[in-house]
Parts: C-alpha cells; structure tokens; sequence
C-alpha cells in the first residue's frame, strides 16, 4: 500500500533567499501609474484638480455669492472693455467705421459716407467729401467704374480690414468691397480696395484717397 502523508502534515516554508526573490519580482513590476514620469505629471496637476474640485464644492453650497461675484467679473471687464475699444459686449451697438480714437470716430463716418455716395452714384455728396484733398480722384469717373447702377457691379458687403493713428494724428483705414456681377461664362465675383487717409483733429476729414483696381474671380 502506499501511504499518504498525515492530514496534520505542514507545506514547506519559501526560504528567506526566495521571499527576497518574490519582493525584488514585485518591485521590479510597478504599475504604470508609479513610473517616476507619471508620479512627476501627478504632482504638478493634482493640486489643480483639486483646487477645481474645491472651487465647485464651495459654489454648489453657496451659489448666491458665486453668482454675484460672476456678474461683478462680467460687468468689470464689460466697463474696461468699452472703454478700451468702445464696444459693448456681445458686439452689441458695434460699428466697423467707428474708430474710436480719442473719444472720436476718427474719421470713419466720412470713409462710411463716401464709399455710400460712391456706390449709390452720389457725385455730389462725393465732390464735398474730397473738399480736403488736394488732388482729388475725379468723382464721376468713380461712379463710373464702381457705382452699382452705372456699372453694373454690386457690393455685396463692404469691410474695414484695418484702420491705424499715425504720430502726425492721420488715421490710416482700409476698407474692402467685395463685388459681384454677371459674365458670359457665369457669375464673377471680385473685391475692390480703399485706403483713406484722415485727420482726426479735424472732424475726420479725408485728406487722400488710394483706390486699388478691382480683382476678379471666376466663381
């Protein structure tokens, strides 16, 4: 017969040479999330983790005071904005040809007003405007070529693409019209720009006038 061993009978026991073995096994195989680089990125966002989780903690229990300090925010740098560019939030009562420079528009009305009196055909309005230059563009010879009944072009939108004071106090403004019209081979559309020269000291007045020739593509 063959005997088993005694159910009293203990397993043997690692020697101390393999539970070192087993300990350097375990330590040799760190999570990723123990990896010095890990460790080092935990450190430097934990504290703002839990600064955010802090910060909503404190608004959900006091939401009155939170919101009252959002709109005090909102309001401060509505004010500061305003004065800075002179435009309410949102671009609520915003107004391209608005230059806002030194309490003024900085000429921009009279830019605004010329290009209009320009595109509607306005010779007159246009010959008052150019009462500051001293050699005005020849102001039926603009109509001419760019007012929409006249040439048949239509101004789809008109841009201030750039406007800047100058240490003499001008202003200087660039202004694009994009066109379109109807060709033989399909519509064409193209842009035309303007660059105004103004003095702000002098109710805006248009001292000089650059038109650049029109630009078309085949759309």
């Amino acid at each position: 017969m063959i005997s088993s061993p005694s159910p009293t009978q203990q397993p043997p026991q690692p020697s101390e040479q393999e539970k070192k073995k087993v300990v350097r096994n375990t330590l040799a195989k760190r999570r990723p999330g123990q990896a010095p680089l890990a460790l080092f990125v935990k450190a430097i966002f934990r504290p703002i983790f839990k600064g955010l989780y802090y910060l909503l903690q404190a608004v959900r229990r006091h939401k009155l005071i939170a919101l009252i300090v959002i709109l005090l925010l909102f309001a401060s740098s509505s004010v500061v904005n305003y004065f800075e560019t002179g435009q309410a939030p949102f671009g609520i009562g915003y107004d391209q040809f608005n230059f806002q420079l030194r309490g003024g528009d900085g000429g921009g009305e009279k830019v605004k007003n010329w290009l209009y009196a320009v595109r509607d055909g306005d010779v007159a309005t246009i010959q008052y405007l150019d009462s500051f230059i001293s050699s005005p563009p020849d102001a039926q010879t603009l109509v001419n070529l760019y007012g929409q009944k006249q040439s048949r072009l239509n101004w789809k939108t008109i841009n201030v693409v750039g406007r800047m004071q100058e240490s003499d106090t001008t202003v200087d403004s660039l202004v694009e019209v994009d066109l379109s019209n109807s060709g033989p081979g399909g519509p064409v559309t193209g842009y035309l720009f303007f660059h105004f020269v103004t003095v702000a000291q002098q109710g805006g007045a248009i001292i000089a006038i650059d038109v650049i020739p029109t630009r078309a593509s085949q759309a």
